[in-house]
């Protein structure tokens, strides 16, 4: 047999396997030699970390665009907070007016029965001033004769007006009184029978 002709390679057979031998060398380092914090934004491809690659609860709400989580379900009310402190008390109001107050009053101005705090004073003959305490201007007045065990006798009518008109603009349901001429008291007169004159009688007055 021939000897075999020893085989000498080409240069360009030489660069190549050179070469080839580099890029193995490079890329076993870059895959399993690359520094700490080597990678960041620029190295990363766009839509390169997956879900997959992303550990399951590691994101934070920051992590987020606005508006991309959606909101939660309203928690559960919390406990009533404690009362405050009582507020200053406010400036003592108007005084108000009389409002169903009653009085039922004997032949001689007696007190008979009726509201808290009302008063009598007979003038004359038939004629009575009933103070209520308070304003009576803007109620109603009513008034009634009646029977009483001492004045049995028939009567006529018994008329009324609320005293306190003073000034240049009175008010409009006032009458000018000579006596008690103030807005609480009311003038009443009890009339005879042919209700010609004024002759004492027990009557009923209400304010409405």
């Amino acid at each position: 047999m021939r000897a075999l002709r020893a085989i000498r390679p080409s240069p360009a057979t030489v660069i190549a396997s050179i070469a080839l031998l580099v890029a193995l060398a490079g890329t076993g380092y870059a895959a399993t030699s690359l520094p700490a914090n080597s990678v960041g934004n620029k190295q990363l491809q766009a839509n390169a970390v997956t879900t997959s690659k992303v550990k399951d609860h590691s994101l934070l709400k920051v992590d987020f665009a606005a508006s991309q989580l959606p909101r939660g379900a309203p928690g559960a009310p919390g406990p009533p907070g404690a009362s405050g402190a009582a507020g200053a008390r406010g400036p003592t109001g108007p005084s108000g007016t009389a409002a169903t107050k009653w009085a039922l009053v004997g032949r001689d101005g007696n007190f008979v029965a009726g509201s808290a705090g009302v008063v009598v004073v007979q003038s004359g003959s038939g004629q009575y001033y009933v103070n209520f305490g308070s304003a009576v201007i803007g109620h109603a007045i009513e008034v009634t004769t009646v029977f009483r065990p001492s004045d049995a006798t028939v009567r006529g009518s018994a008329i009324a007006g609320i005293c306190g008109a003073t000034g240049a603009t009175p008010p409009p349901d006032t009458i000018t009184c000579s006596l008690n001429n103030n807005t609480s008291t009311v003038y009443v007169v009890t009339l005879n029978s042919g209700n010609t004159f004024a002759e004492s009688h027990g009557f009923y007055i209400a304010v409405l």
